[in-house]
């Protein structure tokens, strides 16, 4: 069995799966494409894999909320394969409508361990599509952002990036990973430094074992020097590659 098998979940509306597949491929996984529907059919096809990824887009255009059919589906239908999937140490990545997949799925952040929707994300502040760069804090909560410096930066692409939450404060701060800062590197709610009003400046959280994340900026899109925004300092190395190769570390060394 080639435990470096990874799977990129796809829907209807979903847009990023060609770079998710490229960037895990180029760090050395095989990587293949799955539309939700045939894992409808045969959830145990989960199983096969070692690393599921949710790439982001506008899954089902986002008409009932963003990721919010795409959840719906996965706890009717893919819940139970997806709870084993959990239990063998396996790792998850949702990237943008991927993370919004997450937490109304219940996958993340998970702190009841019930699987049932805790926090999530709705429309930005400023009432419309955010696409920008932004300065992000690592808090480093999960193996996806071992060994990153304290501040990194990645393209953020969303309408519904706003992360919200009802649990205690205290357990948000836990599964806090990324947070949108400022100038001065502080965790800010200043607009358009965080680019959707999320509470607590939260950009991106995991679960409590690390191996499950979500985040709302897309670290596919920067794997290239190349793609950096060209007002800013040239870049030793793309921030959002890393993501990709801590996974691959971790499955090498753990799994």
């Amino acid at each position: 069995m080639n435990k470096f098998k990874s799977l990129v979940i796809k829907a209807d509306g979903s847009n990023c799966e060609i770079e998710t597949d490229y960037i895990l491929r180029k760090v050395g996984f095989s990587s293949e494409i799955v539309h939700l529907n045939s894992l409808m059919s045969e959830p145990e096809r989960i199983l096969e894999y070692s690393f599921i990824l949710f790439p982001g887009g506008f899954s089902y255009g986002d008409y009932t909320g963003s990721g919010r059919i795409v959840a719906s589906i996965i706890k009717h239908h893919l819940m139970d394969s997806l709870k084993t999937f959990i239990s063998q140490g396996k790792l998850i990545l949702g990237i943008c409508n991927g993370f919004q997949t997450m937490v109304k799925s219940g996958i993340l952040p998970n702190v009841s361990g019930t699987f049932k929707q805790e926090v999530s994300l709705i429309f930005n502040d400023s009432h419309q599509y955010e696409d920008r760069w932004v300065k992000l804090q690592v808090l480093g909560n999960s193996i996806f952002t071992k060994n990153f410096d304290s501040t990194i930066e990645l393209p953020v692409a969303h309408g519904e990036g706003k992360f919200i939450y009802e649990i205690d404060q205290r357990l948000v701060e836990n599964i806090a990973v990324l947070k949108y800062i400022d100038e001065r590197n502080r965790p800010t709610m200043k607009y358009p430094l965080n680019p959707n009003g999320s509470m607590l400046s939260i950009a991106g959280i995991a679960d409590k074992s690390g191996r499950l994340m979500g985040l709302m900026p897309h670290p596919e899109r920067f794997i290239r020097k190349e793609q950096y925004y060209s007002n800013s300092k040239n870049e030793d190395e793309p921030h959002g590659i890393r993501f990709f190769e801590n996974a691959y570390i971790y499955i090498k060394e753990e799994l």
